[in-house]
Order: C-alpha cells, then structure tokens, then sequence
C-alpha cells in the first residue's frame, strides 16, 4: 500500500480509470468527514484515505468482468424487457416467479454470478423464472410516472407470464423499490398472484432510524431543482445520498480490498457488486417526485394516501397470501419500515432474516437465511 502519495494524486490516478467509485469526490469527501466527526488523528486519516483510494484504483484497475449467460428476451415495451430462465427439470406443474426488483439500480443484482443468482437458484428449485428489467426508465416516456410504471410496464409484464404460464401458480417478489410496487399490483390485480413476496421494500418511510429518509429529505430542494430543469433525477444525486448513508464503511471496504487476494472469488464478488452499485440509472423526474415527496416526505404509503390510477394503494384490500422479509441489519429499509406493511396485509407472514439489505441476495447465507425459507412458503401454500 503506498505510503508516500498525498490523497489528492491518488484521488487524480483512480478517477482516470475504470468507472466508479461513483461519484468519487463525494465518497472521498463523506468519508475523510466521517473521520473528522470522530476525531480521528491526521496521521491515522492519511493512512486510512491512503488505503481506501489504493482499493479504488485496484478496483477500477481489475481485469474481470462479468459475462453471464443469457437470459432469453419474451417481451419487450420501451425500455423494459421480461427475461425468462427456464426450470432446471421441465415440468407440466412448474410454479412460476416473477422478480421485479427496484428501479433505481440494474436488474442484474437478482442474477449476479454463479452460484451467487437468485434467479438461477430459482431455476434449480423448479420455478419457471421471469426478471423484470426496467431498462433507462428515463429515456422512457412510457415510464413518466409511476401510474405508468405500475399500470402500463409491470402489470403488463405480469399480464404476459399469466398467459404463458396457464393454470400454473404465479408468484410474484419484489425486492426494495419493487416490493413497494409490488403491493400496488396486488392491490390493482388481485387475481394475478397466487403469493406475493415482499423481500425488504419499505412501506412506513418514517419509521426505524431514517438515516436513508433524513439525507433524502435534506437534499430534496437540490434534487427537485434538477428534476425541474432536466426532467429526471440523475443518477450520481442517488449515489451521493447512498455515499453519505455509507460514510462509514466505503473506507474501511476499499482499504480492505486493497489487500485481497485479486485473484479470489471474494474480489471478484466485490468487483462484480461494485460495478452494479455503480451503474445505477436516472430516474424519471415524476417517478422521483412521486418517491421524494409522496413516500418520504409525507408517507403516503402508510398514511393510506398513495394511488395508483385512481385507486388508493391500501394493503388492507390485499387478500393474496404474502410474506414480508425485513432485516434489523437493513441499513437502507429499516425492518420496521417494511414490517409495517405486514402489519397492514391481514395474515401475512414474517421472515427476518440476519443478511442486509444487498445480502438478501448476494451474501453467503442468502440461500439459507432467504431464498430457502421463501421457497419454502411458496411451496408450502401449493400442497
């Protein structure tokens, strides 16, 4: 690890390479005043930037890259797409799953590596396997609102596996933003889904520590300023306010990937994560609106005043066996956040899971802290 470089060269080196740490400044900046606010030492600070930039570069500097196999395309409609992965076994009687995961980060999360894929565990277990791909909602007009997102994009996906899956059981799974769109779907169409999963999507925007809601409605006056002049969210003012969640362990996970093997399945994981982490998207500039304002400003969702179409978005309706999985662990969706929609769907059920919120689905006990519980109920509820 270099010792003899100022942090403003080995700043200058790692922002001319690979795309990401994004955006670099402001990660550097949020964690030397992490750092600051806790009084740590300039030398001890200097060594600690020191190790954080030298794992940026290694990061932006890595040879790998993530080539997955393909997923086959069965529909398309603007930007969106519907990926399809087949059973394992074929079988007349497969359950089918639809994964709609959040808007403002790539789909790719819920098919990540071998051996590190929802959708290909899935896949293994015997589902028939659909993954919503938003695409650049932004250079969508079909995606303007949420109203179109719900009702025109992912409600018309869904339209499309329920013919194709015939009498087979269909279940549907949001993850983060789309756990929260997913109850609109089940509020909207009742008889789509035979279970719905909600997998750490925020419902009570005011509830837990709102540390991820606070820095959102700090910043909401720069971020509707941008909206208002350029029509959409950019993606770097999302990734500001995640560096600014994450102040305190960007440092310490570069600086620790400065000294991992960087030939290791381990580096590899955290190339692959970081690259999805950094390749976010813009949003579109009333769906932000509708997220900034409606959901944590004023908490529509839980105060019964979010509508879709027309139609309030009330969990009460929900009449859909569903499981909620929230994580005390969950820096981004406090638990308490998404338990309220259980508390708001009569008889739903609980999964609470060790894993945070990215390790749902990426970490080492996904598969046996989630994925195989939730499978576990889906099954159940077919017997």
């Amino acid at each position: 690890m270099p010792q003899n470089k100022d942090i403003e060269g080995l700043f200058q080196e790692a922002e001319s390479l690979r795309r990401g740490l994004r955006p670099l400044s402001i990660h550097v900046s949020t964690a030397l005043f992490e750092y600051a606010k806790r009084g740590v030492a300039s030398d001890d600070i200097l060594r600690a930037m020191t190790g954080m930039i030298e794992g940026v570069k290694r990061y932006q500097e890595h040879p790998y890259r993530r080539v997955p196999a393909p997923l086959e395309t069965v529909w398309r409609q603007g930007q969106a797409s519907l990926l399809y992965c087949p059973a394992d076994k074929k079988a007349d009687d497969a359950p089918v799953m639809f994964l709609v995961p959040s808007m403002i980060n790539r789909s790719m999360i819920l098919d990540l590596l071998p051996g590190r894929s929802y959708v290909r565990w899935l896949a293994a277990q015997g589902y028939e396997v659909y993954l919503l791909d938003w695409g650049d909602p932004a250079r969508d007009p079909g995606m303007n609102s949420l109203d179109q997102v719900i009702g025109d994009v992912m409600l018309a996906a869904a339209d499309v596996i329920r013919i194709r899956a015939g009498e087979r059981s269909l279940f549907g799974l949001g993850y983060c933003m789309g756990a929260t769109l997913l109850a609109a779907a089940g509020v909207l169409r009742p008889e789509l889904f035979s279970r719905l999963v909600f997998l750490a999507g925020p419902w009570d925007f005011c509830a837990g520590d709102r540390v991820l809601g606070n820095y959102i409605v700090g910043a909401a006056p720069s971020a509707l300023q941008m909206i208002n002049s350029t029509g959409c969210l950019p993606v770097d003012w999302v990734q500001s306010i995640f560096a600014a969640v994450n102040a305190d362990r960007t440092g310490r996970k570069f600086t620790d990937f400065s000294i991992m093997d960087q030939d290791s399945e381990a580096a590899r994981l955290f190339v692959v994560l970081e690259d999805w982490l950094n390749d976010g998207v813009d949003l579109p500039g009333e769906v932000a609106r509708t997220c900034i304002l409606g959901w944590y400003t004023y908490n529509t969702t839980f105060h019964g005043k979010w509508a879709v179409g027309g139609t309030v978005i009330a969990p009460a309706r929900i009449k859909t066996p569903s499981l909620i999985v929230a994580s005390a662990r969950d820096r981004l969706v406090p638990a308490e956040s998404s338990l309220a929609l259980a508390a708001q769907i009569p008889g739903s059920a609980t999964l609470k899971p060790e894993s945070g919120h990215i390790g749902m689905i990426t970490g080492r006990r996904a598969a046996a802290e989630v994925w195989q519980p939730v499978h576990a109920w889906l099954i159940d509820g077919r017997r």
